[in-house]
């Protein structure tokens, strides 16, 4: 069901990618080169990007985690979403319901209409994430269903190749987290005669009045905030009280790194995805000055990445066998999907024997933790300030 028609597979950010293959998948093309739209324009006419910073501590397990948000209402999917949708006359159509029965038919009515539906899910129950049970429901995600066979569903998650899992596991990743009721968005194409510009524009205008903003939650004040928090010794969450037994430790540095570079951000916090997307906008909107605002961001884009390596570096060498072991697995599962299930399992449970042991002893001394800190401290506030000097020119460009 649906599966023939669906050709155009990967992606690099899940709320972004799948939405970008639906469409394309549909038919739906530009109006400014007949093509499908890029993944760099559907994540900045919906908006661009975001900040945030979550540390959640999991002190029955010895583990914490850190979870950042780099796209635009990151905490709030559903209007991100929405919002690209009206701006490029899409319409979407959320479908929820608390029940299983109800949320089946929603999927199989879908996809015996030839929809393509994007399903909110928990990734701890998808299995080829290989999470710790620990993990159950606590981290959302987003993956196309483009058929089913067998009694399995045939899913889009940013690999090459497609996925499929089977029905009741795929009922049970949907049903986990229960504020998402079975979420899905069936996405309607009416046609490509949208105003590209103004919904270039509109997206600009969103991100620049989004990343403007005071909070130090969700604006860019957040890494200021977080560059603190390093060597804060008196804030409950300052991370040398966080981690003076260094528990969790682990779990959260890799976290980080995986975050940053690896988990749907292009090696860069999405900053090199979003400065593609200036670069297209310069050219539709026939503003030079958005590609100066774009190379300030691919400079971001490398300071977000030389962070995520600082956080395991190769003098600690667990962290340096991390950083490779989570490299490799990332390249496979993109390239090659489950088709190289095996290789992705040994890979995984490597990677979960070494969070068990280190996150309850971590082999570093105090001095050595302390100035892994602070050097995280430095590159926090390099990122900030080039974070703030690319804002002002992408501000200044569509003033």
């Amino acid at each position: 069901m649906s599966m023939q028609n669906y050709t155009q597979f990967g992606g690099i950010h899940p709320e972004t990618a799948t939405m970008t293959n639906v469409l394309a998948n549909q038919g739906f093309v530009s109006p400014h080169n007949g093509r499908p739209l890029s993944e760099a324009m559907v994540l900045g006419i919906a908006g661009g990007l975001g900040c945030g910073y979550i540390l959640w501590e999991f002190k029955k397990h010895d583990a914490a985690i850190l979870v950042m948000g780099f796209q635009n209402k990151w905490n709030y999917t559903t209007q991100f979403m929405q919002n690209f949708c009206d701006r490029v006359g899409v319409k979407a159509d959320f479908l929820e319901t608390g029940g299983a029965k109800t949320a089946a038919k929603h999927l199989g009515d879908a996809l015996a209409d030839g929809r393509f539906p994007i399903a909110w899910v928990d990734q701890e129950k998808l299995p080829y994430f290989y999470l710790r049970p620990m993990y159950s429901g606590c981290f959302g995600h987003f993956v196309t269903v483009f058929g089913e066979k067998d009694g399995r569903y045939l899913l889009d998650d940013r690999s090459q190749t497609p996925l499929s899992v089977d029905g009741n596991t795929f009922s049970e990743a949907r049903k986990r987290i229960g504020s998402y009721k079975n979420r899905l968005l069936l996405l309607e194409a009416n046609g490509s005669d949208f105003d590209l510009p103004a919904a270039t524009m509109a997206g600009l205008e969103d991100c620049v009045d989004y990343l403007s903003q005071s909070s130090q939650t969700f604006a860019l004040p957040v890494y200021k905030k977080w560059a603190k928090m390093m060597t804060d010794t008196k804030n409950k969450k300052g991370w040398p009280t966080v981690f003076k037994e260094k528990k969790g430790l682990y779990s959260t540095l890799r976290s980080l790194h995986e975050g940053i570079k690896l988990f749907g951000t292009a090696g860069g916090g999405l900053r090199n995805v979003y400065a593609d997307f200036l670069g297209e906008a310069s050219d539709i909107l026939n503003q030079p000055k958005l590609e100066e605002a774009a190379e300030l961001y691919h400079r971001v884009a490398v300071l977000w990445r030389n962070f995520a390596d600082a956080v395991l570096p190769d003098e600690i060498p667990p962290l340096k066998e991390t950083k490779t072991l989570l490299a490799k697995k990332y390249h496979i599962f993109l390239s090659c999907g489950t088709e190289a299930d095996a290789e992705l399992r040994q890979l995984s449970q490597q990677l979960q024997d070494m969070e068990v042991e280190l996150n309850g002893r971590f082999p570093i001394s105090d001095d050595t933790m302390q100035a892994l800190f602070a050097d995280m401290q430095g590159h926090l506030e390099q990122i900030y300030a080039t974070e703030k000097e690319a804002l002002a020119a992408l501000a200044g460009a569509i003033s």
